[in-house]
C-alpha cells in the first residue's frame, strides 16, 4: 500500500493521540475530511486544539514536549492560545503561554487572544494576557479590535477593563471589507454606550 505524506502525517498524529489514551479526539480526527488537514500549521494543531478544548493540562504538556508547535492555527479555531482564551481557560492560557505561544498571534477570521478573551468577558485570562504583552489596540485584519469584540458582545465590564488599560474608544476598523465599525457603532446596549461616551467616545467614520 502506497503512503502519502499526508496519510503518513495523519497516521503519526493519529499514534500520539492513541498512546496518550484520548480516544474521542483520535476518532474526531480520523472522521475529518482530509482537505481539512492538509497545510502546516492546520493538520499538526488539529490534536492540540482538542486536548486544549478538554483543558487537558497534562496532554497539551505530552504533546510540547513532543514537538507540537503551540503557536500552529487550525482554520475555523485559530491558535490554542485563541481557543484557551476564547473558553476562559486561565490555567491552560497559562500553560501555553509557558510553553512559548505568542500571546499577540492573530489569525484571520479568529481574531487574537485578546480578543477571544474580551468577546467571552474572561477577565482574568484578559489581565494575564496584557500582563503578557497583548497589545490592548491590535487591529486583526478583517477583524476588529479588544474593545470592538468585548462592545459587541455587550461585555460592560471588559469593555471597562480595557478602558482602564488604555483602550482607544475611538479607535475603528473596516470589517468585512467595507463594514466601518468603531466601539460606539457597535454598542448595542445603553449602559455600553453611555460608558463609552462618557469616556469620550462619538460617532465616527475614515476620511
Amino acid at each position: 500500500m502506497r503512503i502519502t505524506h499526508t496519510s503518513a502525517s495523519r497516521l503519526m498524529v493519529f499514534s500520539m493521540l492513541a498512546s496518550m489514551g484520548l480516544a474521542a479526539s483520535a476518532s474526531a480526527l480520523r472522521a475529518m475530511p482530509a482537505a481539512m488537514q492538509d497545510g502546516r500549521g492546520q493538520e499538526d494543531a488539529t490534536p492540540l486544539i482538542a486536548v486544549v478544548r478538554q483543558g487537558n493540562l497534562d496532554a497539551v504538556r505530552r504533546m510540547a514536549g513532543k514537538g507540537m508547535d503551540v503557536n500552529a492555527s487550525v482554520r475555523g479555531d485559530g491558535t490554542a492560545l485563541i481557543v484557551a482564551s476564547r473558553r476562559g481557560d486561565l490555567a491552560m492560557v497559562n500553560l501555553l503561554l509557558g510553553l512559548g505561544a505568542d500571546v499577540n498571534k492573530a489569525v484571520r477570521g479568529e481574531g487574537n487572544p485578546l480578543v477571544a478573551a474580551s468577546a467571552a468577558g474572561s477577565l482574568d485570562v484578559m489581565a494575564r494576557l496584557l500582563a503578557a504583552g497583548s497589545r490592548v489596540d491590535t487591529i486583526v485584519p478583517d477583524d476588529e479590535t479588544a474593545l470592538i469584540s468585548a462592545v459587541r458582545n455587550g461585555r460592560l465590564e471588559a469593555v471597562e477593563f480595557l478602558v482602564e488599560h488604555d483602550a482607544d474608544v475611538n479607535l475603528g476598523v473596516v470589517a468585512n471589507g467595507t463594514e466601518w465599525r468603531s466601539p460606539l457603532n457597535q454598542a448595542r446596549s445603553e449602559a455600553i454606550r453611555k460608558y463609552l461616551s462618557g469616556h469620550g467616545a462619538v460617532v465616527g467614520h475614515p476620511g
